[in-house]
């Protein structure tokens, strides 16, 4: 096909016709199919959670166990919920700058940091799960095993998140330089 046939077929194609109300509804965040997603991630979080934490000193024994404990479950819980909804501020706000260019580089950066933290609190929070339910366990080897197996996961674990969070900023950086 030849380049003018191609602006022709392309001037004769008729765009769809959006009123400015429909384009608002689009761009809202009721109708957002990301933000959706992670409301709908956080909203379930937090209700698990909430069930656990309601839960956890009754079934899991957090009577038996001192008050540091659980004050660090406590935490370790709540750590990464706070982390969720930093992260669905970023997703809401993604435009930061007076081009595409520069907003793109903004929310690259923004994403970094959320990456390094993301990886930090996932740890915290497997750390603080892990030190609760450990505490006051007398260890033998097969024990010993177990807590290598559940330390091995938790590595893999680490290095897969660094390794998404990796790619999608290094997909960011792409698109900054699709722009150059």
């Amino acid at each position: 096909m030849e380049l003018n046939d191609i602006k022709t077929t392309w001037s004769t194609v008729e765009s769809p016709r959006v009123s400015d109300q429909e384009i608002r509804a689009m761009a809202s965040e009721k109708m957002h199919p990301t933000l959706s997603g992670i409301r709908k991630q956080l909203t379930i979080e937090i209700i698990v959670w909430s069930i656990f934490l309601i839960c956890y000193y009754s079934m899991f024994d957090g009577d038996k166990k001192p008050v540091w404990i659980n004050i660090l479950l406590v935490l370790s819980v709540l750590v990464p919920i706070i982390h969720n909804l930093m992260g669905y501020r970023i997703a809401k706000y993604p435009v930061q700058g007076t081009n595409i260019r520069e907003s793109i580089n903004k929310y690259r950066s923004k994403v970094k940091i959320y990456a390094i933290v993301s990886i930090i609190t996932r740890q915290i929070y497997l750390m603080g799960l892990l030190l609760f339910f450990t505490y006051g366990i007398t260890f033998n080897p097969s024990k010993y095993i177990s807590l290598a197996i559940i330390s091995s996961i938790f590595l893999l674990q680490l290095f897969m998140s660094y390794r998404i969070w990796a790619k999608r900023v290094k997909n960011l950086g792409i698109a900054v330089e699709s722009f150059r």
